[in-house]
């Protein structure tokens, strides 16, 4: 049976060092009336022994209060001595004579206030057995009625006293509980401050950022670092409405490889798109519309990085508890959203300014040099990451003949739909630029030397089947041979990927031009 009350979490006074005074105070007062006052009458050995043994029993309480033993245990032992001690006072203090009886309010109190009810019932039963045997001997018919009132102010003071505890411990209850709620709401408020002020400070370096790699490694390092995602990722669409992972995070490693998203599963992606609005998954366990990046997750945020109502791309994280995110975590997600959007268009600015002055003015490629620079940065990415990367190299057959059969208006005609021809053939995060003349390079970034090829095959075979239009309303036919090289098959540095690449065109023409030759 249950003996003990909890009262180990409490905002109320302890009533530990109030009931230690309290029992000083009685002390002091029988030990007042016997040697000074005279008015407390009994045997001189029994009073030593009743005032040592409280005394003892006194220091053993304070001695728990100083958490030297369960202090429980002090406070039972006590209310058990209290059981001997006050009906040993009032029976050599007058019987139903004596005021001593008071003493059992001490005990009364301790009782109700740290024993559970049925216990301090007994306790209160044993008490008042304990006064009917401390006045038996001058108890009398016509001292009837002061018994029953003490026996009366015994009870009622109990019932008062569990009353007042138990309404006291409710308040308190609830007022503990408000108060951790509160203590809660405050370290949530803020955490989300901290992770406020971490992706404002990262938003600013966002902003300075003009190269789209760095901005997506940044944007990673937010949701990883700042936030701390379990799974997450950047997602783009093409022009065709597809989605790609761009990068992402599973299975506690990053990865930046471009990885095309089934159809199938691509329908939440394209509702947030469509709705322009964030969506938060609960549960995903049975989704039959989603496949989670790892087996484990169980709870899904898919925001949109959405800059002058324009959608940019998505950001996703995933969790392996259900209904994981909340309120806070969509805000805080989409304010990375947001600044990634404006970083991202910020870009796209850069290099449209950029284009200007590296596009070749006649077919709207990109010119030489800037086909250079670019080839070296995605040289050095491919080393960083181990990426795959592929050169195609194009060049007209038999041009120097059609120039001089057509001219050359009718030269620069074909350029240009040669062009747009080649555009169309490759992806939009390849690089086609015009090589010199009638010469002309596509980098192929993350693209191992198989599907080079299926490339520069789908290049040769759309120029074989496209009839040309020239001066005069005209129309010819033409090819072109093609050249590829790879890394890191074919070389280490751009150099080496240019020449092999050259030598494989030439391959190409040295076999009867109009065909794909890989070095």
């Amino acid at each position: 049976m249950k003996i003990f009350l909890d009262r180990n979490k409490t905002l109320l006074p302890r009533v530990d060092k109030i009931n230690l005074l309290a029992r000083l105070l009685v002390l002091i007062s029988i030990c007042w009336l016997t040697f000074i006052d005279n008015s407390f009458e009994i045997e001189k050995n029994l009073f030593y022994i009743l005032i040592g043994t409280f005394a003892c029993q006194s220091l053993l309480f304070y001695i728990a209060t100083i958490n030297k033993f369960d202090i429980k245990l002090a406070y039972l032992s006590m209310i058990i001595y209290d059981l001997f001690f006050v009906p040993l006072v009032i029976l050599n203090t007058g019987g139903i004579h004596s005021s001593y009886f008071l003493l059992f309010i001490l005990t009364i109190s301790v009782a109700a206030y740290v024993l559970t009810f049925y216990t301090s019932i007994i306790v209160i039963g044993l008490l008042s057995i304990g006064y009917i045997l401390a006045i038996s001997q001058t108890f009398d018919i016509e001292h009837m009625l002061n018994a029953s009132l003490v026996f009366g102010f015994f009870w009622v003071f109990y019932f008062g006293l569990v009353y007042a505890s138990e309404y006291l411990h409710r308040s308190e209850s609830r007022m503990l509980k408000l108060l951790n709620t509160l203590n809660l709401r405050t370290s949530e408020l803020e955490k989300y401050q901290a992770h406020l002020e971490m992706i404002y400070e990262n938003s600013r370096v966002l902003a300075s950022i003009l190269d789209s790699d760095s901005i997506i490694a940044e944007v990673m390092h937010l949701m990883g670092k700042v936030l701390h995602y379990e799974s997450y990722a950047i997602i783009f669409s093409d022009n065709k409405g597809n989605f790609l992972f761009r990068a992402r995070y599973q299975n506690k490693k990053n990865s930046f490889h471009l990885k095309q998203i089934d159809k199938e599963y691509s329908e939440l992606f394209d509702k947030a798109c469509r709705q322009n609005n964030p969506l938060v998954i609960k549960d995903i366990t049975n989704r039959e519309d989603y496949q989670p990046m790892t087996k484990n997750s169980r709870s899904l945020m898919i925001v949109p990085m959405v800059a002058h109502d324009r959608v940019r791309g998505l950001l996703v994280a995933e969790s392996s508890t259900a209904g994981y995110y909340n309120e806070r975590d969509l805000q805080l997600l989409s304010a990375v959203s947001r600044s990634a959007a404006l970083a991202f268009e910020n870009s796209e600015l850069h290099k449209k300014m950029e284009a200007m002055t590296v596009k070749d003015e006649l077919t709207e490629a990109f010119n030489y040099r800037y086909f250079v620079q670019k080839l070296e940065e995605e040289k050095r990415r491919a080393s960083r990451y181990q990426l795959p990367l592929s050169l195609i190299m194009v060049d007209i057959d038999w041009f120097k003949k059609l120039n001089d059969t057509y001219g050359h208006e009718s030269g620069n005609m074909v350029l240009k739909e040669l062009s747009r021809i080649i555009k169309k053939s490759i992806r939009d995060v390849d690089i086609f630029a015009r090589y010199g003349g009638e010469e002309f390079a596509v980098i192929l970034p993350q693209t191992p030397q198989v599907d080079a090829n299926i490339i520069g095959e789908r290049i040769r075979t759309n120029v074989e089947r496209h009839t040309f239009m020239i001066e005069k309303g005209e129309k010819i036919s033409l090819t072109v041979s093609v050249g590829l090289s790879s890394y890191p098959e074919n070389g280490y540095s751009q150099e080496e990927l240019v020449s092999l690449a050259d030598k494989a065109l030439y391959k190409a023409k040295g076999e009867g031009r109009n065909l794909v030759c890989i070095t």
